[in-house]
């Protein structure tokens, strides 16, 4: 059971402590279809008040929420041909596919930053968090393109930093030259991928199984968006915001699996 957050007087213009809370209420209580004026005792399994006075403050902010949410596409106004105007409202089926996706919403973006930041490993992700907050900034306001383009860049740095991990561990000083940060990032990653597929199979036993897709696809994929959202083009790219989303929604599998690969090869080596 999830802890019930506390609205405190520090919270006094904390929109992101709101976003999580209308957020999990949106998710959980399948009975809001109405802008709230109250926020009352009925929601207490979502928020509560540090003290009454805040209540007013609380609405403010959550129905400030809602309208970003709506330009968002999230959620729409009017809740059925009966209620179709304000203050109704009902979730869309992209603000469904968001709201199930439980785990690392983009909409949410301190949550998702937090997320990020608990993924283990001895990877400094620092450079990658700095770009994926600007992503964040920038799907939230509907800018996909932008989005996904700093989303690689956001990968791109990870693979340096594994790079970068893995080369010490190399006794062999020729090997070591394949992953210099000078060379261009394909062929990096082709003799890296090559490496981990000449691994035993008791070896890659050890590393998550959805590594194999991780190193031969997803990177790729990602840093195929930024390529080519990152150069002119006589017709400007679009990036639709379910592609948008699924990328979001990709990335922290591509951390997860490279903090575990860097792991093992500072133990085994490659």
């Amino acid at each position: 059971m999830c802890e019930i957050p506390v609205f405190r007087d520090a919270d006094f213009a904390n929109l992101e402590f709101v976003r999580h809370v209308v957020l999990r209420r949106l998710k959980d209580d399948a009975d809001w279809h109405q802008f709230d004026r109250t926020w009352d005792e009925r929601n207490q399994a979502f928020v509560r008040f540090e003290e009454p006075r805040l209540r007013p403050r609380f609405i403010t902010l959550s129905n400030e929420i809602m309208w970003q949410l709506i330009i968002q596409g999230v959620i729409t106004v009017g809740m059925n041909s009966d209620n179709p105007n304000l203050p109704w409202f009902r979730i869309t089926d992209y603000g469904q596919k968001v709201l199930d996706a439980e785990r690392l919403i983009p909409h949410d973006p301190t949550g998702y930053l937090d997320e990020l930041r608990g993924v283990a490993g001895p990877l400094d992700i620092s450079v990658m968090v700095s770009y994926v907050e600007e992503a964040l900034a920038c799907f939230v306001s509907g800018c996909n393109v932008a989005a996904t383009l700093l989303l690689g860049v956001a990968a791109e740095s990870v693979f340096n930093e594994l790079c970068s991990a893995i080369q010490p561990t190399m006794a062999d000083p020729n090997e070591r030259s394949n992953l210099d940060l000078t060379r261009q990032v394909r062929p990096r990653h082709r003799w890296l991928v090559t490496k981990y597929q000449n691994l035993s199979a008791a070896q890659r036993r050890q590393l998550p199984e959805s590594l194999d897709v991780t190193l031969t696809s997803l990177y790729d994929l990602i840093r195929r968006q930024r390529n080519e959202l990152g150069h002119p083009q006589a017709t400007p790219p679009q990036v639709t915001r379910e592609v948008a989303f699924v990328h979001f929604q990709m990335l922290p599998t591509y951390l997860i699996d490279m903090q575990a690969f860097a792991t093992y090869c500072a133990h085994n080596g490659i």
